[in-house]
Parts: C-alpha cells; sequence; structure tokens
C-alpha cells in the first residue's frame, strides 16, 4: 500500500515514519510513503502558498493552485484516492479506516492556517475526513493518525493478525481488559479466569468486559447495535450486580 502526504512541513511525516510498526512494514515493502510539499508548485518567488481570506477575517487561507497541482503531480504516477483531513469532514471511525485499507493508493491532504481554499476540495479531493470535533494548528497529526489507523490493517503489518481484530470498535464495542505479568500485584491481581485454561469461559469473561466497558464509556454504541441473546442475558447480568 502506498501513502502520498500533501503538507507543508514534510519533516513532520518524515520523522514519525521513521519509528515503530509503520518504519519496521516500510522497511519489509508492505507499505511505501511519499512526501509532497506543495511549495514546490508554487509560482511565488519565494514559495509563498497562503494569503488573506476574501470576505474578511482572521487568518490566512492557503491557496488552491499549488496544492491542486501538487494532487495533479500524484495522480500522473498513479491512481490515487484523495482525502483531505479538515474540521468539517465526516469523523473517521473503525469501520472507515477498514474500508479505506482496501485501497492500494491514498493521498492525503494536511491543511494548515485558517484552512483550505474551498476549490481545492471541489477539484480535486475524494472524501473530507475529520479526527473529532476540536481544533489542531494543522492537519499533519490528523493525517498521521489516519495513516497509522489503515496501515495497521493491511495484512503483514502487524505481528499477530488478530490484534487488530481483537481491538476496540472492530466488532463494534470496546475491547476488554487486559492483563500481563506479574499475576499478583500490590495494586491488584489477574482475575481468575484468564489463568484457567478454559478458552469458553475466557471468552465468555471478555464479551462480559467488553459489555460493561462499552455500556459505561459509549453507551451509545450499544443503543446502535444489533445485540445476540448471549449479550441481552450479560447485559442483564451486568445491569444486576448493580
Amino acid at each position: 500500500m502506498h501513502f502520498n502526504l500533501v503538507t507543508i512541513f514534510p519533516e513532520l511525516i518524515d520523522d514519525f515514519v521513521s519509528h515503530g510498526i509503520i518504519s519496521n512494514a516500510i522497511s519489509k515493502k508492505k507499505l511505501s510513503i511519499s512526501t509532497w510539499n506543495p511549495r514546490e508548485f508554487s509560482e511565488d518567488k519565494n514559495g509563498r502558498l497562503d494569503d488573506k481570506p476574501y470576505g474578511g477575517g482572521p487568518g490566512m487561507i492557503l491557496q488552491p493552485d499549488p496544492i491542486i497541482k501538487t494532487v495533479e503531480a500524484i495522480k500522473k504516477k498513479d491512481e490515487t484516492y484523495v482525502i483531505c483531513m479538515a474540521p468539517h469532514g465526516k469523523v473517521l471511525n473503525q469501520r472507515k479506516l477498514l474500508d479505506l485499507s482496501q485501497r492500494k493508493n491514498i493521498t492525503i491532504i494536511s491543511g494548515r492556517y485558517e484552512g483550505i481554499d474551498n476549490r481545492v476540495e471541489e477539484s480535486c479531493v475524494d472524501e473530507v475526513c475529520s479526527v473529532g470535533d476540536y481544533i489542531l494548528n494543522g492537519g499533519e497529526l490528523p493525517a498521521l493518525i489516519l495513516l497509522e489507523g489503515i496501515s495497521r490493517l493491511v495484512e503483514g503489518i502487524l505481528g499477530d493478525e488478530n490484534s487488530a481484530l481483537e481491538e476496540s470498535f472492530n466488532d463494534g464495542l470496546l475491547e476488554f481488559p487486559q492483563y500481563t505479568r506479574p499475576e499478583n500485584s500490590k495494586y491488584g491481581n489477574v482475575p481468575e479466569v484468564l489463568l484457567s485454561g478454559n478458552h469458553s469461559d475466557i471468552r465468555r469473561w471478555r464479551l462480559k468486559e467488553s459489555l460493561r466497558r462499552t455500556l459505561s464509556l459509549r453507551p451509545d454504541l450499544i443503543e446502535s447495535r444489533q445485540l445476540t441473546s448471549e449479550e441481552k442475558e450479560l447485559i442483564d447480568e451486568i445491569k444486576g450486580e448493580g
């Protein structure tokens, strides 16, 4: 899978992808990443990319031409799906990441300042995405969130293929609590069921605790879920425990 990241701060991207799982995936040729700086497509002698908004208002807006020309240059090399990170976009969730992980080539545009001239979105963007209802200084962090969220779902990138399947949101619920050594600690002990070796009991405990956590922290996920008979039974048990 290949990612093109359009940003005026490519060094932020380069530093991030040089560590951890993404770095390993690049080394194994499971993933490839290119950064594209719109300054290289600016006709301004100083590489200027921003200007004041028409109609007045604070801050500066990224001009359309350099960004659109950047995307056009990318498309001359490969067919790509273009995503722009912006607060007004559709908020990312695990289902969207799973969908995007099926694509072979994705371009992510990172904004800066007060935003990007809307003609970019109208001309060359397939989808606008957001990481939440809050504002950041630029789109690089959201772009990296999208990059990592998609990458870890690509086959062969995680060491254990079941890791991504068992995490929060993949089945519509928050993940169950996890424990490791030591078995006993002054801060608490590992639940006995996890030490029992009984896979059926462990599965049921994990489902129950996943439901308990979701009910407590994200009840909206339960409300929108088609509950199985086992899940209904476990929720009744949880509510009966007080």
